[in-house]
């Protein structure tokens, strides 16, 4: 690309951390565009993000008339993260002064940068609760880390095109993500090379914003709102050309129908990935998980190929190797047994292995347990750094104590009946699911035998704990619902099987069933029976920097995100518990866990797909190997930021 402009270097770039050493040199070719028409005049920015400090302005310019400016011979820090704005200008004369654009890099990109309205987007919705409109970009290392690799499958921001992870078979028809990215492009040029419409200040009237840039930001972090009207603006700003059946927008493919929300995400695949259980963050940014089952398998809840462990990168990209990924101990398929400590991956197994990892994958186990034990669940690490995990065939807790992977020992705790999952609060008291009744068990640590049983809903599955102590539990059925028959020391997968049948056989007259109940950190219940009749069959829930809580919508196809205790963080109205929002997609099947990652995006793991193939026991052949779920989904910035591992309670990193 030849620049018409040379941008200053500003000394103010000088003024970066010690901690930040040097290395090679960065130059930058920038684009300043709208609907691919170049805009000239407009005011560009090269920026440089690092943990924990304002952002600096590194070098600032002019787009000349063709829209280009460059910045040449800037010093490349170790960490840290570069984006660009720009800012007004004029297209053919004309000034676009409300138009704002926006490119954030991985730590792998210079050379030509376009600066349009789908980089803008693909870069903010990663990054939606980093970015404030007068300061910029900001957060953790993990956060800056996660949010600009994740641009990359929305945008490249190279060529201003979206990204290739987004256009991918697993994507791009099965999700709303490109028509809802193409159309809000459309309503952006509004203020940018389709202003001659003059309907750029009704677009951004709707969010009560200046400009482009902070009309997106308000849509990325709540995206539930103004659906209709933003759709409506769309629709009556791109008309039909008489006799033509497509809209009048260079836009393609956009979104024929309001939308539920403008929430954008992507589904990752490979890497062994197939019906993923729970879901952690390492401290690197990582996202491990165990699967159910093996990727290709005919496994089902008669017969079944174990999965093995994943690892992910900050950007997505699995780590782990192919069909079996992560699997040298011995495991045999995985459930709700995924905890990551400060350098070590926990994971549990159907086959009443505990597997141990380092974070580069490399296998340090099996651990070992010092008396009888059956197939096992959730794990969870402790602050004081004990790890716990559930056996669910036997009725009993294993504690690591401090980590030690050679010393399991067996933990009796009266009240236990199928513990599933397992959260350890900052007092260390440990509570525990039993998904054979409708009760939690609540108990301090060094004083199991005084162990409280508190009422649920029944089966509950996932809880989580808030930064204030609350603990938050999802439950597959509602009280009254009729109960399956469970024999003592049934295994895991008849368990999953008898209980799925007994809900198939009462779906008729009770479509939906499941709820969330709140208890107080010494065990008093908050509120109970939420989300009845919103939600279908609970499971996995996460809390958010700002305590809010998401939980997986099993049978429901999807997650709810719910208002938490403080209501400050919710919409106008809005009470404790209530619902925020449901999100579906096509890229989503039956979820069982929800994951907030360091940068406020929500993942989803996609366990189950076609059900007869795991429920019949002569599936049908073309679907046999779809039983198990396929991939795990990456919800766009629509969660406040969490400092991973989670160990304990939900931590920020504030």
């Amino acid at each position: 690309m030849k620049a018409s402009k040379l941008a200053t270097i500003l000394p103010a770039a000088l003024a970066l951390s010690a901690s930040v050493h040097a290395s090679d040199s960065l130059s930058f070719d920038v684009t300043v565009e709208s609907d691919h028409q170049q805009i000239s005049d407009a005011q560009v920015s090269l920026w440089y993000a690092q943990a924990g400090q304002s952002p600096v302005l590194m070098a600032e310019g002019q787009s000349g008339h063709d829209g280009q400016v460059s910045f040449s011979e800037n010093t490349r820090q170790d960490e840290g993260v570069y984006y660009l704005t720009a800012k007004g200008g004029t297209i053919q004369g004309k000034s676009v002064e409300k138009y704002r654009s926006l490119a954030i890099l991985n730590s792998q990109q210079q050379g030509d940068i376009v600066l349009n309205e789908l980089s803008t987007i693909g870069s903010l919705w990663p990054n939606a609760q980093q970015y404030a409109q007068n300061y910029g970009l900001s957060g953790s290392k993990n956060g800056l880390l996660i949010g600009s690799e994740q641009v990359q499958n929305l945008v490249d921001v190279q060529t201003g095109q979206f990204g290739a992870t987004v256009l991918n078979g697993v994507n791009s028809a099965d999700s709303e993500t490109v028509a809802r990215m193409n159309t809000l492009a459309a309503l952006t040029a509004l203020c940018g090379a389709e202003q001659a419409r003059d309907l750029c200040d009704q677009y951004l009237a709707i969010t009560h914003s200046d400009d482009t840039l902070e009309a997106l930001s308000k849509i990325a972090q709540q995206p539930y709102l103004h659906t209709k009207a933003l759709f409506d603006l769309f629709a009556n700003a791109y008309v039909y050309p008489k006799g033509e059946q497509r809209r009048d927008t260079d836009f393609l493919p956009y979104l024929s129908y309001t939308p539920d929300d403008f929430a954008l995400m992507v589904r990752f695949t490979g890497g062994g990935i197939y019906s993923p259980g729970r879901l952690m963050f390492d401290n690197e940014g990582q996202l491990w998980s165990g699967q159910n089952w093996m990727p290709g398998s005919q496994s089902g809840l008669s017969t079944a190929i174990g999965g093995g462990v994943v690892k992910m990168a900050p950007s997505g990209k699995p780590l782990s190797p192919p069909l079996v990924g992560y699997n040298s101990q011995g495991l045999d398929g995985s459930g709700w047994g995924t905890t990551v400590s400060k350098d070590k991956v926990w994971i549990s197994t159907f086959n009443a292995k505990v597997g141990v990892f380092n974070l580069t994958g490399k296998a340090l186990g099996p651990a070992t347990i010092n008396g009888q034990h059956g197939q096992l669940q959730g794990l969870a690490t402790a602050p004081n750094g004990d790890v716990w995990v559930c056996d669910n065939q036997y009725n009993h807790m294993i504690r690591f104590p401090k980590g030690d992977y050679t010393k399991g020992e067996i933990v009796d705790v009266p009240g236990l009946k199928r513990p599933f999952a397992v959260a350890v609060d900052n007092n260390n008291v440990v509570w525990v699911t039993n998904n054979g009744s409708m009760t939690v068990t609540r108990f301090e640590a060094d004083n199991p035998g005084n162990a409280k049983q508190i009422k649920t809903g029944i089966a509950p599955r996932g809880l989580a704990i808030d930064s204030k102590g609350n603990v938050w539990v999802g439950a597959n059925l509602s009280p009254g619902y009729p109960l399956p028959n469970i024999p003592k020391g049934t295994s895991i997968i008849d368990e999953f099987r008898i209980s799925i049948e007994n809900i198939f056989a009462h779906q008729a007259d009770i479509p939906k069933t499941g709820n969330v109940t709140m208890i107080s950190p010494d065990g008093k219940v908050v509120k109970s029976n939420l989300l009845d009749n919103e939600i279908y069959a609970a499971w996995g829930v996460s809390i958010d920097g700002a305590d809010n809580v998401f939980v997986g919508n099993f049978l429901g196809t999807g997650f709810a995100q719910v208002c938490g205790e403080d209501t400050s963080n919710c919409p106008a109205g809005t009470k404790t518990g209530d619902l925020i929002h449901s999100y579906k997609s096509g890229v989503m099947q039956e979820a069982t866990d929800t994951m907030v990652d360091d940068a406020g995006n929500v993942w989803v793991a996609n366990n189950w797909n076609v059900i007869s193939a795991l429920t019949d026991k002569n599936p049908e052949r073309r679907t046999s190997t779809m039983g198990g779920g396929n991939g795990i989904v990456a919800v766009y910035g629509i969660a406040q930021p969490v400092k991973n591992p989670l160990i304990g309670q939900v931590r920020t990193n504030e």
